[in-house]
């Protein structure tokens, strides 16, 4: 094996597409990207290239990269989001391996930098049907923790909508409200296993300022009694890669939620479906989310009632380094 590894660079994202595109087309992850979506990611300030993004290369042949996504650090940890795939042409090779292990160290390396007084959670969400990537993993310590599903709905035939609660309404967002909906969003959180509160960087770099947000299909439920407090919300993305790859509109829920206390009212079900039959206007083909197999609300009853089926199974592997571990 003539690898090297070294840190991934705009020069590389043509065949960093190109390589997501080859592991798609295998493994069937359901996920495309475009080079516009490489350069949003490199452009996080939540990253230091050269150090967080890195590829192995053959010579000049890019055949496998790992990505460290260091969050901001909760009260009881720090947690670090991984992604790393092997070219399919080029697995079974040991490739794999060296990627893993150079990962894993980077991401306690980036840990040190940033939070070294806290525990370090790393976390890498896989397909769970994919046995390989298990088994590489647990070489490095990251167990399967928890389940989450992706699920789809056709909106050719999204079910009718329930009225809103008394005394709410359904608000398109608007600019004005950023800042509220991320803190609603932060709130209605708070109960959900292992939820990290997102910061204003985060907030920016993958919602409000993201090439993929369509602000014009979010939409917010208001309570006037207080003060049109944010009480639930629908985000909504479209990568434009997922046309390109399959002729189909897809609106994506990024992200949706409801405050605890207004919780049991019908008020999700409503809002997700007033954002289905708009997607459908708007001349979407399908609308997809994921969904944590712990949520605590009972979320993935009320995607079903809203129209959404399950697709694909996705496993979180889990490591958590006490301070000072893993020297």
């Amino acid at each position: 094996m003539n690898v090297t590894l070294r840190g991934l660079d705009r020069s590389d994202i043509p065949a960093w597409n190109r390589l997501l595109a080859a592991v798609e087309s295998v493994d069937h992850t359901g996920e495309h990207y475009n080079e516009d979506d490489l350069e949003e990611e490199m452009s996080n300030p939540d990253i230091e290239l050269g150090k967080d993004l890195v590829g192995a290369f053959d010579g000049d042949d890019l055949v496998a990269y790992f990505c460290v996504y260091p969050r901001s650090a909760g009260e009881e940890y720090h947690k670090i989001s991984l992604d790393a795939a092997t070219r399919p042409d080029r697995r079974g090779q040991g490739i794999g391996t060296l990627m893993a292990t150079a990962m894993r160290d980077r991401a306690l390396a980036a840990h040190a930098e940033r939070h070294p007084d806290l525990p370090a959670m790393l976390i890498l969400s896989g397909l769970s049907s994919d046995t390989a990537q298990e088994s590489l993993l647990a070489g490095i310590g990251l167990l399967p923790e928890r389940w989450s599903f992706v699920m789809r709905a056709d909106l050719g035939a999204v079910p009718e909508v329930a009225p809103l609660a008394d005394g709410l309404r359904i608000e398109r967002y608007d600019d004005s409200r950023a800042e509220a909906m991320k803190e609603a969003h932060n709130t209605a959180f708070l109960d959900h296993p292992n939820f990290t509160p997102w910061t204003d960087t985060m907030w920016k770099q993958w919602v409000t300022d993201s090439r993929s947000f369509r602000p014009g299909l979010s939409y917010l439920v208001v309570d006037p009694e207080q003060d049109d407090r944010i009480v639930a919300y629908v985000q909504t993305n479209e990568y434009d890669a997922y046309f390109t790859a399959t002729g189909r509109r897809e609106a994506y829920v990024g992200k949706v939620g409801t405050l605890r206390e207004y919780r049991g009212r019908g008020i999700a079900s409503t809002l997700l479906g007033h954002g289905l039959h708009a997607y459908r206007d708007a001349g979407y083909d399908e609308a997809s989310l994921d969904v944590d197999s712990e949520n605590p609300t009972g979320a993935l009853g009320v995607y079903r009632r809203a129209g959404f089926e399950v697709e694909t199974r996705r496993t979180d592997y889990a490591l958590t380094v006490e301070p000072g571990g893993l020297r």
